[in-house]
């Protein structure tokens, strides 16, 4: 295709049914097979990443697409955001190989160059870090559905893809505010219980208007951050408007009286290295951002003009609903929400939890909305009073001037305490429960959970009796529900906690993900099920169980890690403000306090089969909703997204056969005291330590120092002086020419990696509770970590490497003469065909995830030359796998390798070099010998001058997708070569993350993910623009993406 822009440029479509039938009457495109010829070698991302993005997102985590680092000038210059037309010949002139010349981005380059092209070529170089840092975390789980209705959020509050904040508000008045509060505020504690290393200093204050307000003075914070919780949600719609809260968050962020242009505070926190977000909750709804210290005022300022004159502009009302709408779509498609729409759809229709609540252009009145933007007004006045907010600022000033900040620029918001919650029923009365509902997913899933209405968590906040339970009955040791379920063969994954909890009251659930044959077995899994919940119930309130998971939670604050951003901690400061006293603010959501049995046996008592509500999913009930009596039999589809599902009362015979849980045979058994909570938090660190030894990222600090190298091993290691935590990371990269020798291979070896992760699952749990972690992973190379408290980690460590031996060795001796399988054998093959069915599951439900997720995962085959397609892989495991197959492969994968490996943290050299012979003797106990040479994956090179698409009909593999993509890459070139260039890649793709979404998504709405950030592949990096949305076809949002690039008009005309 002709060149338009000068970068080597690649664009992936991915399309939607409407869009694949128009896109093949249409010339000049070419569909492809998942197989593509020439440089577009089939290839398949790791595994690893490839479960943790499809697990995790089941169970409702959320993803980025790759967001576009933001990065603090020194010395507080700022960068200008350059118009659109700057874009192409930016991009044309890195892509060339040089820098921009001084002046416009390149100055702003040549400002951020210390920190941003390290902070590229550490993205590019430090595979190490990068593969081995995803610890598997295994502690105990609270289940529960993220609640979200805001636009992607970049640190992981919820959503997808690092979009910038969902938004909307108007340009001439609408809201009137009262008179600036002048009256000096109270300070309401001054000793905020905090870490004994915590060097921050707090402050809570009320202002005069009833705000309470936590400041937070960190003299050595690079980034500030502020967060604002009102106690509203989308619980407090009005009946004839759902949604409206939502609407409401996302219309606050388009103009105020003081700031009228719909992206002066978006852009004015991107020109400063910054960024903001927003979420709506069931009861709160928070808005919160991050900026350079030195701009924390001028952040403030446009940010307290939400809540003191927002305007709810006439023009961007009908727009901003569309974007609502493509949102609502987005989530029509994703099984968390439409499990939602069902638990939703069983509640009393009387209480507020019942209702739809995303909003769309039914729902927020699209025919009137003039009459919508009045219940915005009305709405606005009637909620977002300064009684029902709680602030958090954090910024390197000192606690007086962040004082006067928040007074200037809160005191005028309108004074009030707002409506108190009252709601006319409980959410699940007595009426509701005692029901079984069969779900049907999109993807191919099967999960049991079975939940009980409890008491609000808000009456028992430092009993907590929802910990204990959920620590007792998510348990996943030797003798739980979990373990037993594990050796027949059942479980994938299994977690106890709140599913829902609402100021009346909560949802306590006990959730199993089942295997093919769990799900076979569906009956007997339930009757396991409460036989573990009646010991429990039997055992009554154990005061052991508690002290112990209080001490787990007193030594998780006493050493508490700083959070990964300051806006982070101020969100989860605002929400605590509204829940603890303003001493405990820090410590409360950690805080078990007070033993109180009574409360403990009385929520015990709840847990009945006769109470409970049970949620049974299957891809299997499928074929009951297909037939011709479905109605007949009960399946409707749910009024929102349409998810069939169906409910009835637990039948007689059930009930009977669940109460006689009487235990014994089973094996069943409660938890012994844990054996790994630590008690030696010594440092390893110099007191004394100053300059770059205590400097925390992103400012420059000292790397980590090579002690050992060797043609089979080279080992760094750094001594935390920084952070001054007792905890430590061992980070393991293990080079193998595996991946070179095919798709099975690989496979066999992934399925290596999660038999021993299984084997080692019930010992390791209790390591887990105590905050000690460990992963073990294969993409194109193994990868090991293991990390947490230092105390009893050399132990964790010892075990997981002795049994990648142990699992080896047993699966060779496990078949003995005339073909007689020993006990240990029958295990590990269960778990083995349990793997080979999950690993199959996974590879299969890739064409069901979101269409950017399918993007990003054929871009990643088409930039890494001579990789493996997931079809490869299915046809490699479908047949069934032997132990012997499974061994084989774990003695010839191992048999050559490199070991790199990084100690960091609370370790001395000595300590390192220990860690490392450990890891040296682990895997020489396999037979492995010195790799000569690691093979080093290719990128393909995109030609400059040209164009390369890709289009992927998505509709032939999930015809129930309504959204297409459009992924385009703008490949620059290597990263390391020269510095200041990858400085301008930076805040070139930092700059025009804001554009973008600005362009394409506020004003153009062409979906509701839309996002450009850096791209990065190995060691080569580029611009990446991604936008997802049904509103037009992929060929035409690549002409808008085009446009928007170049500088072009906008649909209208108007540049």
């Amino acid at each position: 295709i002709p060149s338009r822009t000068a970068p080597g440029r690649f664009c992936f479509l991915v399309l939607s049914r409407e869009m694949a039938a128009a896109s093949r009457l249409s010339a000049g495109f070419r569909r492809s097979t998942t197989r593509i010829a020439g440089f577009v070698a089939a290839a398949a991302a790791s595994v690893a990443a490839s479960r943790t993005l499809l697990r995790a997102r089941s169970a409702g985590s959320e993803h980025r697409l790759g967001q576009a680092t933001g990065f603090v000038v020194p010395g507080g210059s700022t960068a200008a955001a350059p118009e659109p037309s700057n874009f192409r010949p930016l991009l044309a002139s890195l892509a060339a190989g040089s820098a921009p010349a001084s002046g416009g981005i390149g100055a702003a380059a040549a400002a951020h160059a210390a920190g941003a092209a390290k902070s590229l070529l550490t993205l590019a170089s430090l595979s190490l870090v990068a593969a081995a840092i995803r610890l598997r975390g295994r502690v105990p789980r609270l289940a529960r559905l993220t609640r979200r209705c805001s636009a992607p959020t970049s640190d992981a509050k919820a959503g997808l893809a690092g979009a910038k904040a969902s938004s909307g508000a108007s340009r001439r008045g609408a809201t009137a505010v009262s008179a600036v509060a002048t009256a000096a505020p109270i300070v309401v504690e001054d000793k905020v219980r905090a870490p004994a290393n915590d060097q921050r200093q707090y402050r809570v204050l009320e202002l005069a208007n009833r705000m309470q307000v936590l400041l937070t003075s960190d003299a050595t914070c690079d980034s500030a951050a502020a967060a604002l919780t009102v106690r509203c949600g989308t619980f407090q719609d009005t009946d004839d408007r759902p949604g409206l809260a939502h609407f409401h968050e996302h219309m606050l962020f388009l103009g105020t009286e003081k700031y009228p242009k719909e992206d002066e505070y978006t852009r004015y926190l991107s020109e400063h290295g910054g960024d903001s977000n927003a979420f709506t909750m069931n009861e709160y709804t928070t808005y919160y951002f991050k900026v350079a210290s030195p701009h924390l005022e001028g952040a403030l300022d446009r940010f307290s003009q939400f809540f003191v004159g927002p305007t709810f502009d006439k023009g961007c009302v009908e727009r901003e609903m569309k974007a609502v709408d493509s949102e609502s779509t987005n989530y029509s498609t994703e099984d968390g929400w439409r499990l939602q729409q069902i638990m939703k759809a069983t509640a009393a229709p009387d209480h507020p939890f019942f209702r739809f609540d995303v909003g769309n252009l039914g729902t927020l009145g699209a025919d009137d909305p003039m009459g919508t933007r009045q219940k915005l007004i009305d709405w606005n006045k009637e909620h977002y009073q300064a009684g029902a907010m709680r602030l958090a600022v954090v910024g390197r000033q000192s606690l007086e001037d962040l004082e006067q900040l928040t007074v200037t620029q809160f005191g005028s918001v309108r004074d009030g305490s707002g409506p108190a919650f009252k709601y006319d029923t409980l959410p699940w009365p007595k009426e509701k429960l005692g029901r079984v509902v069969y779900c049907v997913p999109l993807k191919e899933a099967r999960s049991i959970s079975v939940c009980w209405a409890l008491p609000s968590a808000d009456k028992q906040l430092f009993a907590k009796p929802e910990t204990y339970m959920a620590h007792l009955l998510g348990h996943e040791g030797m003798g739980s529900l979990h373990d037993v379920l594990n050796e027949c063969g059942w479980v994938d994954q299994l977690s106890a906690g709140p599913s829902q909890s609402f100021s009346d009251g909560q949802l306590f659930a006990v959730s199993i993900t089942l295997t093919p044959e769990g799900d076979e077995n569906r009956e007997n899994v339930m009757a396991l099920l409460f036989e573990w919940v009646e010991l429990v119930r039997q055992a009554g309130p154990r005061r052991e169980v508690f002290e112990e998971i209080a001490s787990l939670n007193e030594i998780s604050f006493a050493h508490k890690e700083e959070s990964p951003a300051n806006d982070d901690f101020a969100v989860s400061a605002a929400m605590s403000l509204h829940k603890y006293p303003a001493a405990e603010v820090l410590r409360g959501p950690f805080a078990l306090d007070e033993w109180k049995p009574e409360v403990v046996t009385e929520y015990l008592k709840a847990l009945t089969p006769d109470n409970c509500l049970v949620f049974l999913t299957s891809s299997a009930f499928s074929e009951e909703v297909g037939k011709e009596d479905a109605k007949v039999k009960g399946w409707q589809n749910e009024e929102w997204y349409g998810a069939p599902f169906r409910e009835e009362p637990i039948d007689a015979d059930r009930l009977a056969k669940w109460k006689l849980a009487e235990g014994g045979e089973s094996g069943l058994a409660l938890p012994m005291p844990n054996p790994f909570i630590p008690t030696d938090f010594s440092l390893r660190g110099d007191p004394a330590a100053s300059g770059l030894m205590v400097t925390k990222l992103p400012m420059e600090v000292t790397p980590p120092t090579l002690i050992c190298k060797t043609p089979y091993l080279r080992v760094w290691q750094k001594t935390d002086n920084a952070f001054k935590t007792p905890r430590q990371y061992v980070l393991a990269h293990i080079h193998t020419p595996v991946y070179d020798k095919g798709p099975r291979e690989v496979a066999l070896i992934r399925l290596f990696c999660s038999v021993v992760y299984d084997d080692l699952n019930a010992y390791a749990y209790d390591a887990s509770c105590a905050g000690l972690n460990y992963s073990l992973d294969f993409s194109d190379s193994f990868s090991m970590s293991c990390g947490g408290f230092s105390h009893k980690l050399p132990e964790l460590l010892d075990v997981s490497l002795s049994r990648l031996r142990e699992v080896a060795e047993d699966c060779e001796v496990a078949e003995g003469e005339g073909g007689v399988v020993s006990e240990r054998g029958m295990e590990l093959l269960s778990s083995l065909e349990v793997q080979r069915q999950l690993l199959i599951q996974d590879y299969k439900n890739l064409t069901r995830e979101e269409p950017y997720a399918v993007g990003s995962y054929y871009l990643g085959q088409t930039m890494l030359r001579d990789s493996w397609h997931i079809e490869e892989y299915l046809s490699a495991i479908e047949e069934p796998v032997t132990l012997k197959d499974l061994a084989r492969a774990a003695r010839e994968g191992f048999k050559k390798t490199q070991i790199e490996l990084f100690v960091h943290g609370n370790a001395t050299v000595a300590e390192a070099k220990t860690m490392a012979d450990r890891v040296v003797e682990g895997f020489s106990a396999l037979g492995s010998e010195p790799l000569e040479e690691v093979s080093r994956r290719k990128i393909t090179k995109l030609t400059a001058g040209t164009s390369t698409v890709f289009e992927y009909d998505l509709a032939a593999k999930n015809p129930a997708q309504e959204n297409c993509c459009t992924q385009n890459i703008y490949q620059v070139g290597a990263v390391g070569v020269d510095a200041k260039r990858d400085a301008a890649l930076s805040v070139i793709c930092h700059v025009a993350s804001t554009s973008c979404y600005q362009r394409l998504r506020t004003e153009e709405q062409l979906g509701y993910i839309v996002q450009a950030g850096v791209w990065a592949e190995g060691h080569v990096a580029g611009l990446n623009v991604i936008v997802q949305g049904k509103s037009l076809r992929p060929r035409e949002v690549d002409q808008r993406i085009e446009a928007w690039l170049g500088g072009g008009p906008k649909e209208g005309g108007k540049k």
